[in-house]
């Protein structure tokens, strides 16, 4: 299972700086850039088809918000 600070710290890594970018393209950049294994990709709940790795890189984007370290301009995008 890949935890939270991995993917923060890939997002760090991976995402332009100050460039607005959406939700679809971060999570092709976590999907591209970590070894997801097979945990990550179980449901996040028994009635979702979303796999846990997803909701987990919107966990992520959520507590950056509140820190400040990201901001968010709706519409699913953000910026580092």
């Amino acid at each position: 299972m890949t935890h939270l600070p991995e993917i923060w710290s890939c997002m760090q890594k991976q995402i332009p700086k100050g460039v607005w970018i959406s939700l679809a393209d971060i999570y092709r950049i976590i999907e591209d850039n970590l070894s997801l294994d097979k945990e990550d990709y179980e449901w996040q709940s028994p009635t979702s088809d979303v796999p846990k790795w997803k909701r987990n890189v919107r966990n992520v984007l959520q507590y950056r918000k509140r820190t400040g370290e990201i901001e968010w301009g709706r519409d699913t995008m953000y910026r580092i």
